[in-house]
């Protein structure tokens, strides 16, 4: 070949060849959204290797793909609904927990539990339960945790209130950290919601309600007996006693509106009640009929 032939040669293949680097080089640049972890994965394999948020370099030729995490803090919720501060994605609502607690009382618990994905475990979750299963075994495995803790003998209902419960909240953050920690969860806190225990919850309200309702009923019998005390001394000193009371009793009769149902006739009213009209006034509204 002459040299014209090898420079029209060199005219052609260099450029086709950087055309083909550029798209490998281009090809091997893999970005990470920011707030996730990308797990690398070749010939459709998870690997041990993650990637931080960020721009990393991998050969394209390996038929690599990557399948990204996220890597700030999830929450799941037991219990409640989803509010304008839960983030897509990020926060998950669950239904409350039925369980039977150690003294064979039914509760119904509510709870949240705050979480995040451990890199070094990205690859057996991968392959357990995938990009899509991130909630599903924090549900299970924390609804399995709270029903064995509050279900062991010796644990009440009094261990749900008061003090007693940041140390039934601690235990049980301690045994759901082990068993997600297995999972490849990191626990990052786990609080107590709102928990109904039903007819036994009413009873205890209504022994916590009892001495306020009888302080209450003390107060209001000193004031009855005030006011009774004042109407007597009104009625031997007043010639019409009962215009003063008569917005007290209204008002009254509204606070009791929802047992009691006062119905206005529209017959002749009686003279000198209030806001009667006079007898013969009434008849001329409603008109007379001709006697034959």
């Amino acid at each position: 070949m002459t040299t014209i032939g090898w420079i029209i040669l060199a005219i052609l293949l260099i450029p086709a060849i950087g055309l083909l680097v550029w798209v490998v080089l281009s090809a091997s640049f893999v970005r990470v959204p920011p707030s996730h972890y990308a797990l690398l994965l070749v010939r459709g394999h998870p690997t041990d290797t993650t990637l931080p948020p960020g721009l990393h370099f991998v050969f394209a030729l390996r038929r690599r793909m990557v399948v990204t995490y996220p890597s700030v803090e999830l929450s799941y919720r037991a219990g409640g609904v989803s509010g304008p501060a839960d983030r897509a994605g990020l926060d998950c609502v669950g239904e409350a927990v039925p369980v039977v607690l150690g003294d064979r009382v039914e509760a119904t618990v509510g709870y949240t539990v705050r979480f995040r994905l451990r890199p070094d475990g990205l690859r057996s979750f991968h392959e357990r339960f995938g990009p899509d299963g991130i909630f599903g075994i924090v549900r299970d495995e924390s609804a399995l945790v709270l029903s064995t803790a509050l279900g062991r003998s010796g644990t009440g209902v009094t261990d749900l209130l008061g003090e007693a419960r940041e140390v039934s909240q601690a235990a049980v953050a301690d045994d759901l950290a082990v068993g997600l920690a297995k999972d490849g969860l990191e626990l990052a806190s786990f609080v107590f919601g709102a928990i109904d225990l039903g007819r036994t919850g009413e009873v205890i309200q209504a022994v916590s309600r009892a001495p306020h309702e009888l302080a209450q009923e003390q107060a209001m019998a000193a004031v009855r007996a005030a006011q009774a005390q004042h109407d007597a001394e009104l009625v031997a000193t007043d010639s019409d006693p009962w215009r003063y009371r008569e917005t007290d009793l209204w008002r009254e009769l509204i606070a009791r509106r929802e047992i009691l149902n006062v119905a206005l006739q529209s017959g002749p009213r009686i003279p000198g009640a209030p806001g009667a009209v006079p007898l013969e006034d009434d008849q001329r509204g409603r008109g007379s009929e001709p006697r034959g």
